[in-house]
């Protein structure tokens, strides 16, 4: 095998993950620097974590909440997860660009697929664009795990770190409120469920 063949196969996988994502992808000339990235209030951006397994996560483990509801809060952009009136997990989020808005108001979540792919956007392949964990909240508006680099630059979705995606897919149910919102910043953790980790 030459050395091109073998430099196009190490790197198609790469350049795969970094142009993954439901809406415009910025070129590394357009990213801001690490140290500007908006995290939620009191938070520190924490890069290279790995982030915990869902055996190793307790939140996982909690009983069936009566109530649930995810709130986004897209002038702060962050979101906070409620189960019985505490907060469990909230974070960062990249909402949708001044171009392309992320609709306000009160909704419900419509559907739920861990792997969903885009209907109108494609990557670098030409391949639909993936969207893992994705609730549909409105009509082609979705939350899903994606790239968060620090402001609103989906074409309308809600994008959230992959741990966050993954634990709100897992407890909320199919008819839970979703709200969205200009203002507002994510609560920190209740007192009821400080045991728990918070991203």
């Amino acid at each position: 095998m030459s050395p091109t063949a073998k430099l196009v196969i190490v790197a198609l996988p790469i350049l795969a993950g970094a142009v993954a994502g439901c809406a415009h992808q910025e070129t590394l000339a357009e990213r801001p620097p690490e140290e500007s990235m908006t995290v939620a209030a009191g938070e520190h951006a924490e890069p290279n974590r790995t982030p915990a397994a869902p055996e190793e996560d307790v939140r996982y483990a909690l009983p069936p909440a009566q109530e649930r509801s995810l709130t986004i809060n897209v002038g702060s952009q962050t979101f906070e997860y409620v189960e019985d009136g505490g907060v469990v997990a909230r974070g960062p989020i990249s909402s949708g660009s001044p171009e392309h808005p992320t609709p306000t108001g009160e909704f419900q979540v419509l559907s739920k697929d861990a792997d969903k792919r885009s209907g109108s956007y494609t990557n670098a392949f030409d391949q639909p664009t993936p969207m893992p964990y994705s609730l549909q909240f409105y009509g082609p508006y979705f939350i899903h795990e994606g790239w968060l680099p620090g402001y609103a630059a989906s074409h309308g979705c809600v994008r959230l770190r992959y741990e966050d995606a993954r634990l709100i897919f897992h407890r909320i149910r199919v008819g839970d409120p979703v709200h969205v919102r200009h203002d507002g910043v994510a609560r920190a953790a209740s007192a009821s469920s400080s045991s728990f980790s918070v991203f």
